[in-house]
């Protein structure tokens, strides 16, 4: 978690204390509703619980045998992004997933069965983009149709707000500058679309004028990925493919982070 990260204090907060946590951080979470109970089960339906992408468990969902269930599903349901129906029974057999519903035997014996929705909060980040090029024009308008919303403004503009990452395809114009605003208001990466050459040059440029070496670090150039893009559309193509993978690998750093308190 960033630097909002939860203490043993924050462990006892309330699952709607939680829930304004991780919406202001804009850390992904989980939320698990009870839909169904059947005694002797301590959960009674509209019970809710956040749980953390560290499988940190903030409400109450019922005890010690539903909670490890539950923490399980954290792992799927935020790597698929899709929310899942887990029934928890005393009934024998092995757990079944199919058509967004899990069925789970109890592992303990105290009887009584549980039904919960298990939905994901993954927060897409709109990532800053800069320049007034046919590249970043069409990249503004197709990267939200595949996740990726994007806040343009051309070189020169005051942006407003703190992004992740940004990426800057002023190609030749007002370069330096449209770097420097990217540093400024990002924390992440800032994705400059142009030649490695060019790059390294505006980098000594910028070090000159008194840009930290930690920052300079930050600028990834060429941005996207290598396919010899030449032209407008297989430039965006690469831009997004870049996105794209990006993506996948924060999804897998989740799967794992989830998987080792599964």
């Amino acid at each position: 978690m960033n630097g909002e990260t939860m203490n043993s204090e924050n462990r006892k907060m309330s699952w709607v204390d939680a829930l304004n946590h991780h919406e202001q951080s804009r850390e992904p979470y989980v939320i698990a509703t009870v839909i169904k109970a059947e005694s002797p089960s301590s959960a009674k339906p509209g019970d809710k619980a956040i749980i953390s992408v560290d499988g940190v468990i903030f409400g109450w969902i019922g005890g010690g045998c539903a909670q490890p269930v539950i923490t399980k599903a954290v792992t799927d349901v935020l790597a698929s992004g899709q929310p899942m129906v887990v029934r928890i029974s005393p009934s024998t057999g092995e757990t079944v997933t199919e058509n967004g519903v899990r069925d789970v035997h109890m592992a303990c014996h105290s009887g009584g069965s549980l039904e919960l929705l298990v939905e994901p909060r993954l927060h897409q980040e709109v990532t800053l983009l800069i320049g007034a090029t046919p590249v970043a024009e069409k990249l503004e308008m197709i990267a939200p149709l595949l996740g990726f919303p994007m806040a343009r403004y051309e070189p020169g503009d005051e942006v407003d707000g703190s992004f992740t990452i940004a990426i800057v395809a002023t190609q030749g114009k007002k370069d330096k500058e449209s770097l420097k605003q990217a540093l400024r208001n990002t924390h992440g990466n800032v994705l400059f679309v142009a030649s490695r050459r060019k790059a390294e040059k505006l980098n000594d440029q910028l070090l000159s004028d008194g840009v930290s070496a930690s920052d300079l670090k930050r600028i990834c150039a060429p941005a996207g990925v290598d396919i010899d893009a030449e032209t407008t559309d297989e430039i965006v193509i690469s831009l997004l493919a870049g996105l794209v993978k990006d993506k996948r690998h924060a999804s897998r750093v989740v799967t794992s982070l989830t998987g080792e308190v599964a």
